[in-house]
């Protein structure tokens, strides 16, 4: 096996790596032209191991087949079956390297480390100093998935205003990985509540489960109480009700799914639990004090929505 490459320092330098032996470049930002959107959409087995040593992660999205995966980081080396639907969430590693003995369709994309390192400081100014990337192959991350595949979508099918839209679902990919993928702390989130251990399962059904009702019954029973002890236990913890919470959580997915400028607030607000439009403004309203088309316009600085009132 031939020694490691030294760790490159910016996507689009492994990206000039593609592709790796036995495989095709279907589709790529750079055969595109799109100047800071970073992606490449590979076919075919990974028949030798491909290096992938970078100072910044990487996610792979399995669009179609199944293979067995070998995976060094430096010294480490595991073998696990993936399969389309998985994701493979990669931190910046001396040593990296993949191989696929099957052949997969895979959307492989860098994330560029100036502006994940910016959005940390931007969001969680408090704890983004010395965050990390947390490395795993993920089966259940729909929402994490479906920004990929829109984006490897974007860029297999590139037509007028494709790059817009890139650059957007780029950013929300950028901002998950943080929220989910991360060793960021997230206020009123785990740091709080995991001081009682009753309550993690608790705080992981919620996150997952946004966009479906959640019982106070189903959540106490998720923590082993009474909906009465619950209440109070969980009011210790977070220092609010259950509802609130939620409440808090579905509003702040919101924000992050109204940086996609393409998506229809209608959807947003079936994406993170209200059950329309104008549920969605009126608790967006209380909570953040504008509409969630004025949060759009106005601090993200996206222009208006398409076919969409200011609500």
């Amino acid at each position: 096996m031939n020694p490691p490459c030294p760790p490159v320092r910016h996507p689009r330098e492994l990206l000039s790596r593609m592709p790796p032996k036995g495989q095709t470049v279907v589709a790529s930002t750079r055969a595109a032209g799109w100047e800071g959107i970073h992606g490449v959409v590979l076919d075919g087995p990974i028949a030798e191991f491909v290096d992938l040593s970078a100072t910044f992660p990487f996610l792979l999205f399995l669009r179609k087949g199944s293979s067995q995966l070998d995976w060094r980081r430096g010294n480490r080396f595991s073998r696990q079956t993936i399969r389309a639907g998985d994701l493979l969430v990669a931190p910046g590693c001396e040593g990296h390297r993949l191989r696929a003995v099957e052949p997969i369709e895979a959307f492989l994309h860098p994330i560029d480390p100036d502006r994940l390192d910016q959005l940390a400081r931007d969001e969680w100014p408090e704890t983004a100093s010395a965050y990390r990337i947390l490395e795993g192959l993920h089966r259940d991350d729909e929402g994490l998935w479906d920004l990929g595949r829109r984006l490897a979508d974007r860029i297999l099918d590139p037509i007028p205003g494709s790059r817009a839209c890139a650059a957007a679902l780029q950013e929300l990919i950028a901002l998950q990985i943080l929220w989910d993928h991360s060793t960021i702390t997230h206020p009123r989130g785990n740091e709080e509540t995991l001081a009682d251990p009753r309550l993690s399962p608790v705080i992981e059904y919620i996150r997952r489960n946004l966009r479906d009702d959640v019982s106070l019954e189903t959540l106490a029973a998720l923590a082993g109480l009474s909906p009465n002890y619950f209440l109070g236990a969980f009011r210790e913890a977070t220092g609010q009700t259950p509802h609130r919470y939620v409440t808090e959580l579905r509003i702040a997915r919101a924000c992050e799914l109204l940086r996609d400028p393409h998506r229809p607030i209608t959807e947003v607000s079936l994406a993170v639990g209200f059950s329309s439009q104008s549920h969605l403004t009126e608790v967006f309203r209380r909570t953040m004090k504008t509409t969630p088309a004025a949060y759009r316009r106005q601090v993200l600085g996206l222009g208006r929505d398409n076919g969409t009132s200011d609500g």
